[in-house]
């Protein structure tokens, strides 16, 4: 085994390491609070929101929209229309007392 694959093994590992982790971070729940990013100009989170019968929240970073479902979403529908549905961490879109 060669000294660059020896030293390069522990690396690849620690980033899929950190990768898994940030995916189940950003995991979107089936209910709870959501955060409707757009990936497209075209996209549009509050019209998707309001047709989901979420309640909006919010604005996230981004130009995205922090809501909060009480049923499942359709998130290959939501990602064909550009917006990508992720969970709405605290850190990144405040608290929201209800």
């Amino acid at each position: 085994m060669s000294r660059t694959r020896r030293y390069l093994a522990p690396f690849v590992q620690l980033a899929g390491g950190v990768f898994a982790l940030v995916a189940f971070a950003v995991a979107p729940p089936e209910r709870g609070d959501l955060l409707f990013v757009p990936l497209t100009a075209a996209a549009a989170p509050v019209q998707a929101a309001r047709a989901d019968g979420s309640a909006l929240l919010g604005r996230g970073p981004f130009g995205s929209v922090v809501v909060r479902a009480s049923a499942p979403h359709d998130l290959l529908a939501l990602l064909r229309a550009g917006i990508l549905v992720t969970a709405a961490p605290a850190a990144l879109c405040g608290t929201v007392r209800a």
